[in-house]
Parts: structure tokens; sequence; C-alpha cells
């Protein structure tokens, strides 16, 4: 879809790619509709009435201006000012495209509108057709005087007339008509993405996928949006084509009568005096001919690239990827597996989510692992009946992920609960009895036990319950897990630290 649309799965569109579509686009629509472009600039700038029937200048007609072009200067004639047009096409292309998605984005991001929005799309659309325009405006001239001149030519090659335009003008002769064509750029291209977007909606059922039907619906949506922008604003159009060959009377004689404007409301003025309202249109058939295959072209191109660049990109990532979600359950089999590789899995999680959020902002190592997790939870009872030192590696193992992995540096919210009640199942009376159990438990509180109480205090303090009415009531607890136990009633009661004294104490009796 054209536009920023942050519910588009996969990653956001580039400036480049944008521009790089935009280009394309523009290119081959060119060269497809340039023989309309030729009849209409000469319907435009003809001062006699175009009609057939009452014909009164050289073109009175779509089919009989084709007919006269082609016998007259042949068939290249209708490539006219090709190249420079051609170059207009790509520029315009790829500054438009590429100011529109950036702009939609910005939107999206620094304002609280939707960026999906037609009235969005109108303003958008405007300003990068503005932005193009300005960049892009000197190339309109060239392309306008190649294809107002007629035999013998004036200018033979692009850059004599460059060189000839400068020397007689100067740089203001390339922006000649630049003030009505902003006014009429503006709403014509605003209009074209506003329009393009409401039939997009209408025409593509929310049932339906992303690109169900979508090159031609992108064709039929394009070409009708083509034609009422352009009726609504032709007028401006032909003011600009107008003013644009001011000082070039001298190549037009043959054409017709000529006229000198002084500016934009002069123009205006005597086209609406001498020709009528009608003046205002003149062009208008092979304009809005022109208007729907152009526009459509443009938005059919514009989405057949940007789908050709996106599955390239997702062939090239297919290919050249890892299957996360069966790393996610080799880490998790192993862990169980293997007490040494649990103590050590956190960090390698935390490493291969770090690289797959840089790589495509994805999750699905993240995810995979979680859904592993909560598997191996659910059956907790069934693994430590089984075997011991799988339970034991298990426990290890989530407070590990729940120790390194972080959602803005806080806890994962989703293992607070998973990790509590795996602790307080090794502080349950008949687990107490396991050194290894035991064991276990403390290596975890002095891990993980401070990040703990601060996410849920109340449970820590449950846990603490039995932790000290297991040292004090049960007597059939080794003397090693009791030492633990008081070890980890006094490490908490200090603030999570142990004191020298205490820590001396400690340890060299466990050393002994």
């Amino acid at each position: 879809m054209v536009g920023f649309d942050p519910g588009a799965p996969g990653v956001a569109l580039s400036a480049e790619e944008a521009a790089l579509a935009g280009s394309g686009a523009g290119m081959v629509t060119r060269a497809l509709i340039n023989p309309l472009d030729v009849i209409k600039i000469r319907f435009q700038l003809q001062i006699e009435r175009v009609s057939s029937l009452r014909p009164e200048g050289k073109y009175w007609g779509l089919v009989q201006a084709s007919r006269c072009i082609l016998r007259e200067e042949g068939l290249p004639a209708f490539w006219k000012g090709h190249v420079p047009a051609q170059l207009l096409s790509v520029c315009f292309g790829a500054v438009q495209f590429a100011s529109f998605e950036g702009l939609t984005e910005a939107v999206h991001r620094s304002t609280a509108y939707d960026s999906r929005a037609a009235g969005i799309h109108f303003i958008c659309g405007g300003l990068s057709a503005c932005s193009a325009t300005v960049v892009c405006q000197p190339l309109d001239t060239l392309r306008t005087r190649f294809v107002a001149q007629g035999e013998p030519k004036v200018y033979h090659n692009l850059r004599y007339a460059v060189s000839s335009m400068y020397r007689t003008g100067g740089l203001l002769t390339f922006y000649r008509g630049l003030a009505p064509t902003l006014v009429a750029v503006f709403p014509y291209a605003g209009f074209q993405f506003f329009f393009y977007r409401l039939l997009s909606e209408l025409s593509s059922p929310k049932s339906e996928g992303r690109n169900s039907g979508g090159n031609l619906r992108s064709l039929l949506c394009g070409s009708s949006a083509g034609v009422l922008s352009k009726t609504l604003t032709y007028p401006f159009d032909l003011f600009k084509k107008r003013l644009q060959v001011g000082g070039f009377e001298e190549a037009r004689i043959h054409f017709g009568q000529i006229r000198h404007y002084r500016g934009f409301a002069d123009c205006v003025v005597q086209i609406g005096r001498e020709e009528g309202l009608r003046g205002f249109f003149k062009g208008l058939s092979p304009s809005l001919v022109k208007a729907a295959l152009s526009t459509g072209f443009t938005f059919f191109w514009y989405e057949l690239f940007l789908e050709a660049m996106q599955n390239f990109k997702e062939r090239r990532r297919t290919q050249h990827s890892v299957d996360l979600e069966k790393v996610a359950d080799v880490i998790v089999d192993q862990s169980l597996k293997d007490q040494v590789f649990s103590k050590e899995a956190g960090r390698i999680c935390y490493t291969i989510v770090q690289a797959e959020a840089n790589h495509n902002n994805g999750n699905v190592f993240r995810r995979r692992l979680l859904t592993q997790l909560q598997l191996e939870f659910k059956g907790r009872e069934e693994t430590r009946a089984r075997s011991l030192q799988e339970w034991v590696c298990f426990v290890t193992f989530i407070c590990n992920i729940y120790d390194y992995l972080k959602v803005n540096n806080m806890p994962m919210v989703a293992l607070v609960n998973p990790v509590y009640d795996c602790l307080l199942r090794l502080a349950q009376p008949d687990a107490l009895l396991n050194e290894e159990e035991v064991d276990c438990l403390v290596l975890q509180l002095h891990r993980i036990g401070d990040q703990l109480e601060k996410v849920n205090s109340q449970r820590m303090d449950e846990l603490f319950y039995l932790l000290r009415d297991g040292f004090l009531l049960q007597e059939s607890i080794g003397s090693m897990a009791r030492l633990l136990l008081l070890e980890m009633l006094e490490f908490r009661a200090g603030g999570w630290k142990l004191s020298s004294t205490a820590n001396k104490y400690y340890y060299s009796e466990l050393a002994e």
C-alpha cells in the first residue's frame, strides 16, 4: 500500500527503496504515455479554439492531431522532448514517493493523526509533489520547449537548449511558470493520493489479504484518481504551459496565433477574455486519457516494484536465515540435560535476542523460547518425579532467563510468577530434604532474590516463611542444608548482602 502503514507486516519501507520504486514507475510510465503528452501540450499552447465542430486552429481533435503530427513530423515527433521528460519523470517519481513515504511516517510518529487517512494522504501528497516540483522544474521547462517547437527546430539537443536558455534569460528562465505550477500541483497530487487511498479502501474488503487482486486494483484506482484530480485542477496546468513558452514565440509562429503574458494573473485574464471558459480546458480530452493512463500506471508500477523488492529481500532473508524456533528448542532441550549449560543459557539467549532485534526487529526466538518454557513449567511436577536432575536444571534455566532477558531494563513480567512458583516448590518440606534442591534454591536466590523482591515482596515473604519453618521445625534436614538455609535467612535480613564476618563463617564452614 502507498504510504506508511504501521500495521503492515515486515520491515518498514526505507527512503531509498521508495525513491527507487518511484523513479522506476516514473520511467516506465513516461515511455508509455509520452505521445499523449505531446498532443496535450500542442492543444494547450494553441490560441485558436480546439473543436472538431468548428475547427479554427491547426489542431481540433485527438485523432486529427495524431494524424497531423504523424504526417508532418513523423513517428519520432510523439517522443519529442522524451530525454528531458524521462529525466523529469525519474527525478520527480523518486523525490515525490520518497517524500510522501517520509511525511506519512512522520505523521504517524509525531502526531495523533492516522497516517492511513485519506485526508492525511491529500496533504502529504500535495507537499511531496511541491518538493519534487521545485527540484524538477528546470527539466519540465526543457521538456515543454522541446515539445512545443516545430520544424525547423530551435533546439537541436539538450545541451544546446540549456546553454541557449541560460544565455538569453538566465537561471530564472528554467523556473518560468513555477508559481502556477506549485498552485496547481499541490491540489492535483493531493487529490491523486486522496482518491487513490479512498478508492483502494472502498475496493479492498477488509476480509481480503493485502495483495488480493492488488495489481489490477492499483491500476483501476490509480486511473480513476487521475481522471478525478485532473478534471478538478486542469486550468492551472494550462496556465503553466502558456507561461513556460514565454520568450519562445518565434518557434511557434507556424502553429497559429501567439500571445505574450506578463505573469500568472495576466495569463488568466487574457485567456478568459479571448478564449472564454472553454479556453481554460483546452486539451482536456487527451489530458484525461493521459491522466488515467499516467496515474494508473504510476501507482501500478510503484506497487509492483515495491512488491518485487520486498519479495527479493524476503527470499534473501529466507536463504540466509537461521531457524530461530529450532535454535530455541535445542537450547531448552540441552538446558534440561546439562546443568552447566543451563547456567550459561541465559547469556546465550540474550545474545540471540539482541542480534535478532538489531537485524530485523523480530521476536521469533523469544516468542518460541517463552512458549517452550511455558510447556515445561506446566509439566514441572512430572519432570521432578521423573528426574530430580532435570527438574533442578529447569529451575536453573528459567531463573537464568529471568535474570538476562529484560524489557525496557525491567524483568519480564511473564516470568515473575513462574519463577516464584518454582522457588516455592523448592522450599516445600519434601524438597528441603534433598540437598541438591536446597543448593539450587540458595544459588537462585543469591542471583535474582533482590530483583524478585522488588517486583513482588509479598510472595518473597511467603517463600521465606517456608524457609524459616523448614530451618526451625524440620529436624530431618541435613546439616549442610540447614547451614545454607540459615545463611539465606541472614542474607535477606541484611538487605541481600552478606557481611564479611558472616561470609567468612558460612563459607569456611562449607569448605570444611
